[in-house]
């Protein structure tokens, strides 16, 4: 069986993808390994380009009545003088971006995904094994009805930081494992958390408070492995305890925390992002620190790029050759996780002073908030029309 373009991963990043693509005039495939969608506990800080992309595709209205507003991001370092913030309002935005769970992303996306007519969605599924020809791809699918052989003109590994795509075709990764470990759950407030997103860095780590619908936020607290471990053996009430005494005030008393979930942190390269008529995107070519919430942020981006790009040729053939990739846009999202992360760690007296008094700097520079948002948004560099509002 033929396709013209065949997707390897249904996860958010390939979902998107595939009912985006899904509006040109394509045959497509999604491979997914999972029959089940495994239960997500991230919590997503989608920046404002993500949010429209959402909106112009028709996601988004599935999505509100789960979606949180960010009007302020608020950067400070336990225990050192100074902060910074960003407001939409200063910006003259309605928000920053909107934080969604993991979860309502993907029912959104595979609810609309399974009323397309022109996308064949192989679940549970499995890339075998992948022959590269001058044109096309070979691609063998292992499922419950056993092995079969597809062709495509293109093919894209959205398979995440574990890629099969990847692994076939023989692309090495580079890697940066940051030895932590960072530990997700849903804190409920006290009073109103006034659409505020913090960042608080500590000693070790750092703590991020994000705004959920209702009194209640996301937080993510990154930190050591063995530091994570033993937040996970805390009893509710002492984890909580400790969560006020690092993160402080700020948020107001807090009254609850929920389940806790646990993911190892580490940055990864792929030594290149396509090979002929084969491309990765997402985690697949690039895993991030959580530090900067960019990682969606820059696969949407992808998604966007990508999309803008193929809609624009005649023919598949050969299409890959001239992909607008390694953007301002996806430089800057990649360097400002890993800068952010190295920067915060460590605790010498000449760097704090520098570093708190650049905070202090930056809080005072509105033309440089102004330029750091556009590209935190994804609205520097190239833009693709998707990042952008009312492309209809």
């Amino acid at each position: 069986m033929k396709f013209d373009i065949t997707i390897i991963g249904g996860g958010m990043v390939g979902g998107a993808l595939a009912y985006t693509l899904s509006q040109g005039p394509w045959q497509i495939a999604l491979v997914d390994e999972s029959k089940e969608k495994v239960e997500d506990a991230r919590l997503i800080a989608l920046n404002e380009g993500s949010c429209c992309l959402l909106k112009n595709i028709g996601i988004w209205p599935a999505l509100t009545p789960f979606a949180a507003p960010i009007k302020e991001v608020h950067v400070s370092h336990r225990g050192h003088f100074g902060m910074a913030r960003i407001t939409a309002k200063e910006l003259k935005l309605e928000a920053l971006g909107h934080v969604v769970p993991a979860s309502h992303i993907n029912t959104a996306l595979f609810t609309a995904l399974k009323k397309t007519n022109n996308v064949k969605i192989l679940c549970p599924a499995t890339l075998t094994s992948m022959t590269q020809h001058d044109e096309t791809t070979s691609l063998t699918i292992l499922s419950s009805n056993g092995e079969k052989t597809y062709t495509s003109d293109i093919v894209i590994g959205a398979d995440g930081s574990h890629s099969t795509v990847r692994q076939l075709l023989g692309i090495s990764t580079q890697k940066i494992d940051y030895e932590q470990s960072a530990l997700v759950t849903i804190t409920t407030l006290a009073r109103d958390h006034r659409n505020i997103a913090y960042e608080r860095f500590l000693e070790k780590g750092a703590i991020a408070m994000l705004p959920l619908t209702g009194t209640r936020v996301a937080t993510i607290w990154t930190a050591e492995h063995a530091d994570i471990m033993h937040l996970m053996q805390l009893s509710d009430l002492e984890f909580l305890q400790l969560l006020q005494q690092k993160f402080g005030y700020r948020l107001g008393r807090l009254l609850q925390s929920g389940k806790r979930a646990t993911y190892p942190l580490q940055m990864q390269q792929a030594e290149q992002q396509q090979k002929q008529n084969v491309l990765l995107i997402g985690n697949a070519a690039h895993t991030v620190h959580p530090i900067a919430a960019q990682g969606l942020n820059i696969a949407l981006h992808e998604v966007a790029l990508l999309t803008d790009y193929l809609l624009t040729l005649p023919s598949l053939k050969g299409s890959l050759k001239h992909l607008p990739f390694n953007s301002l846009q996806q430089n800057f999202s990649r360097r400002l996780s890993h800068s952010l992360t190295a920067l915060f760690s460590k605790d010498i007296l000449p760097i704090n002073i520098a570093r708190q008094l650049g905070i202090l700097g930056f809080d005072q520079c509105v033309p440089l908030k102004k330029k750091f948002a556009s590209l935190a948004m994804g609205k520097a560099g190239q833009v693709p029309k998707l990042f952008l509002k009312n492309t209809e």
